[in-house]
């Protein structure tokens, strides 16, 4: 392909990807083009790309197939626009005219195809919604430490964007296969652990319930204390933050349902590890991490792809809402099906959204200690 773009296109298709970014060394955007273009990207690509980095890197990483998405989809017997918001909803390409790779005309056939007719339409659109949200968070996730760990250290030290991209090649070639693996792996402990729980419907059986304590985690004056934070600072409090609420919900059986930066959702079984749970986090609320400040219920829950809804997930994002810092407040139903830790009444709280006034305990650290 290259041969087949003279040196002056190709060095004018370099000048203008270099003058996308300041700093950029054109000959070396010269010598991307020629590998995109020998990589079997077209001119045409080549000049839309906001890195022709990535272009590189998408070649070496994603072999494409034979097939174009709106093939893959007509093998489904759907029609593009049936399937179009399962696609997005994936992050799948949005342009039937687009090549993909084998494996990403598999992933349409078992969305647009296998799944529709085994879940239904309103179910495998949720579960593509997941399915695209947990694989977004993977990708940042990944990319985000590269570059802070591989590709920031190596830029400093002079290396420049060709030998930059070769980097990230030879390594996401080398890992991905075996990221896949453990993914693959992880998935399928998960998928027993999940169905070995106890469950039931509503009456309606529309939904799938559990009985489960669910908590919440804040972290108290974080939109304060942000103001005033460098990037550095803020980047530190957020991962400690995370890393020390993850390491306490597994430590105890738990689970982390969600996380939106300065808040955690998590679940348990059995609300005594819920208060375990909660017993770690107060020993580091302002020693590990900021001060935090806990709430907790528990009962029959919806759950609904990953997630927790009920009364009782409202009343416990409530009473994290009224806890004081460095304090958890439980409600009546985790003191009665957690006997063996030493709660103190507070007054009624009045809380939003419920008619009247809420009982609730202030969680003392348990007999025993928060071991269990």
């Amino acid at each position: 392909m290259a041969g087949s773009t003279d040196e002056r296109a190709i060095a004018a298709m370099a000048a203008a990807c270099a003058g996308q970014r300041a700093g950029v060394d054109q000959e070396e955007v010269a010598s991307l083009v020629r590998l995109a273009l020998e990589l079997g990207a077209t001119p045409e690509q080549v000049a839309g790309a906001r890195d022709v980095g990535v272009l590189v890197l998408d070649r070496r990483l994603r072999v494409l197939g034979e097939a174009t998405i709106g093939e893959a989809v007509a093998e489904c017997g759907a029609t593009w626009p049936e399937a179009e918001p399962y696609l997005r909803a994936a992050g799948l390409p949005l342009d039937p005219d687009e090549r993909i790779t084998d494996a990403e005309a598999e992933a349409v056939r078992l969305i647009v195809g296998g799944a529709r007719e085994v879940l239904g339409d309103e179910a495998t659109l949720q579960l593509a919604r997941v399915t695209g949200s947990v694989t977004a968070r993977l990708g940042e996730s990944l990319v985000d430490l590269f570059r802070l760990r591989v590709e920031v250290p190596r830029r400093d030290a002079g290396i420049g964007p060709g030998e930059m991209v070769e980097e990230y090649s030879r390594l996401a070639l080398a890992l991905m296969p075996v990221f896949s693996r453990t993914l693959d792996a992880l998935l399928r402990r998960r998928v027993l652990s999940v169905a070995a729980t106890i469950w039931s419907t509503d009456e309606e059986r529309s939904a799938v319930t559990v009985q489960r304590t669910v908590g919440f985690v804040d972290l108290v004056g974080y939109t304060e204390a942000t103001a005033s934070m460098s990037v550095r600072e803020l980047s530190r409090v957020l991962m400690d933050f995370d890393h020390v609420t993850s390491d306490a919900v597994s430590r105890h059986r738990g689970l982390v349902v969600k996380s939106i930066g300065d808040e955690v959702m998590f679940s348990t079984e059995e609300a005594s590890d819920a208060c375990r749970i909660a017993a770690d986090l107060l020993d580091a609320s302002g020693l590990l991490v900021p001060e935090v400040r806990i709430g907790m219920a528990a009962g029959e829950m919806v759950t609904v792809f990953g997630d927790l809804f009920g009364p009782d997930v409202n009343l416990a994002a409530r009473l994290v809402g009224a806890a004081d810092p460095s304090c958890a407040l439980v409600a009546e139903s985790v003191r009665r099906d957690a006997p063996e830790f030493e709660l103190e009444g507070v007054p009624p709280l009045d809380l939003k959204g419920f008619s009247s006034p809420v009982t609730a305990y202030r969680l003392v650290h348990p007999a025993g200690g928060g071991a269990g």
